[in-house]
């Protein structure tokens, strides 16, 4: 798992759990010259609007079809959650959440949907195959070991940490909760933090790629 000192504290204080999403996690690992660059209009109720002047790291996550990258982010705007398929809660709620969004905008308005697993012991390319496009045939899978996905961890802000087995090979993945959305330039432009609500997301997503 790749997180600043600072993060992994905050982590550890409960601040970076899957139930508190991303949002302080952000403002506390990632700084910007302009304080603009976090600041969150008003009328958008669920989303931290971020404006990155970068493109995401290189990072590496795969599944059946081959190497998810940062240009599989390139030429189209894109959601993207980080989690494991054996998530009781927070996963699948999200996947569902997505895939709602998804058939309520245009195929001109959706995004791509990445979710990328943080437990590659488990999460093999198979299984990413059946799980995830059960909630959406277009949503794409894909998992990367905790080197791969270094930078792209550290560059957003996400934490994850896995819990000791209870059973052998039966354990949680405590992680961040928020849905990132990154433009066609692969710039981290927005976070949606929970808790969700559908139609304020509809009408903030909106808003952002328009």
């Amino acid at each position: 798992m790749a997180a600043s000192p600072l993060a992994r504290r905050l982590f550890l204080l409960g601040v970076g759990t899957a139930l508190a999403g991303a949002g302080l996690i952000w403002k506390n690992v990632r700084r910007r010259d302009s304080a603009e660059a976090l600041a969150t209009p008003p009328a958008m109720k669920t989303v931290t609007e971020v404006n990155d002047q970068f493109a995401v790291p290189e990072f590496e996550g795969r599944n059946l079809a081959g190497v998810v990258n940062r240009g599989s982010l390139m030429g189209r705007w894109s959601m993207v959650f980080f989690g494991y398929t054996q998530c009781p809660d927070v996963c699948p709620t999200a996947l569902t959440l997505m895939a709602e969004m998804a058939r309520r905008l245009s195929p001109a308005e959706r995004p791509q949907v990445l979710f990328i697993s943080i437990d590659p012991q488990r999460d093999t390319p198979e299984l990413l195959a059946a799980y995830i496009p059960s909630f959406d045939a277009s949503f794409v899978g894909a998992a990367g070991t905790d080197e791969s996905l270094a930078a792209l961890v550290k560059h957003l802000g996400v934490m994850y940490q896995r819990n000791p087995e209870s059973k052998p090979g039966i354990y949680t993945v405590d992680h961040t909760a928020a849905m990132f959305l990154i433009d066609p330039q692969a710039r981290l432009k927005a976070l949606f933090s929970p808790p969700h609500d559908l139609e304020a997301m509809l009408a903030d997503y909106r808003r952002l790629t328009h």
